[in-house]
């Protein structure tokens, strides 16, 4: 059994699959450092990638350092890699996946490289599948290697100035890729299924389990409840194809209704408010009920009169358009499987 396509795959589907071989580079591609606190710094990815690659963050402690999630392009985790070390004030304790998806877990192979003695933590559902995560990781290197193979073939059909530089490119792929067969993704050492406090150093926080984007969620709760790092829970425009649908809205009201939490770091894209969170619960709420109401129609029917006031705040870029046409099937598909 495979993991299911994620949501970077049915955005990126119709790209190259060499291209995170070689077109990553510190100019086109750099992701910003954002000091939100003295203990907090916020890596997002830039907003070309927004729907397609995840954020990190970067939690320090006295003692101890935390990053929350790795890219799934491993040329980016690579020259985070190259970034965090001077970043780091103290040893990298633990790395923190989210979820499952590969734009949040599978770049983890890179950091455990470069950073063993930190010790990976999942949900407990993470870590009973994860021979199936394991399995993704050497079917995307797989996947490298044909791509690899097939450019080689396609060579031939290229005019002959063309053809150095395009040799050169897949000289680079083939030496990156020979690296990356090296790094393995290893079980995680802490499984979380009930809320856990973490202590880095006269500074503490909470990750707590979920069900809600997909069936094995952590958050990490800082800055004595202020600071919500909810990965793609708390996403401006969330991807539900996975989703516990109604565990999720349910989970975004408790968050709305909270008082004390007044920062929430997504998984993808900018930070988000009340406001934003608000606009994701009115788009899951608005996909199960249309699924609910109209129990006899298929996809495209329900996507062709799904409430157009639920899809309005993302229609506003091509971006954000093309994206939540591609949730929104994805999101009715599993609606209308859970009923």
């Amino acid at each position: 059994m495979k993991p299911f396509l994620t949501k970077a795959q049915k955005i990126g589907k119709c790209l190259l699959p060499l291209i995170g071989l070689f077109i990553h580079t510190k100019s086109n591609a750099a992701v910003e450092w954002q000091s939100l606190s003295a203990n907090i710094q916020f890596i997002q990815q830039p907003d070309r990638l927004r729907f397609y690659d995840s954020n990190q963050v970067l939690i320090q402690g006295s003692e101890c350092a935390l990053l929350v999630d790795a890219s799934g392009n491993f040329a980016a985790v690579e020259q985070l890699v190259t970034e965090l070390k001077q970043q780091l004030k103290t040893p990298l304790c633990y790395l923190v996946a989210t979820h499952f998806h590969d734009d949040h877990l599978l770049g983890m192979a890179v950091m455990q490289h470069y950073f063993p003695d930190a010790k990976l933590i999942t949900h407990q559902q993470v870590a009973n599948d994860f021979s199936l995560y394991q399995q993704a990781l050497t079917d995307k290197l797989e996947g490298f290697e044909k791509s690899i193979e097939l450019s080689y073939q396609r060579l031939a059909t290229l005019p002959d100035a063309e053809q150095t530089q395009w040799r050169e490119k897949l000289t680079r792929a083939k030496t990156r890729l020979f690296r990356w067969q090296g790094y393995q993704l290893t079980p995680p050492k802490m499984s979380i299924s009930e809320s856990k406090t973490l202590d880095l150093g006269g500074y503490t926080l909470t990750i707590s389990p979920h069900q809600a984007h997909t069936n094995g969620d952590l958050t990490l709760l800082a800055d004595k409840g202020k600071t919500l790092i909810g990965g793609d829970i708390i996403d401006w425009l969330p991807y539900p194809g996975h989703g516990e649908l109604k565990q999720w809205q349910n989970l975004l009201k408790k968050y709305i209704n909270n008082n004390t939490l007044s920062l929430f770091i997504p998984g993808h894209g900018n930070l988000v408010d009340k406001v934003k969170l608000k606009q994701s619960l009115t788009f899951l709420e608005a996909i199960t009920e249309h699924a609910k109401n109209n129990p006899d129609a298929n996809i495209e029917q329900l996507q062709k009169n799904f409430p157009s006031e639920a899809l309005k705040p993302y229609q506003q870029e091509p971006l954000d358009i093309k994206s939540s046409h591609l949730f929104l099937q994805s999101g009715l598909l599993r609606a209308k499987n859970s009923q």
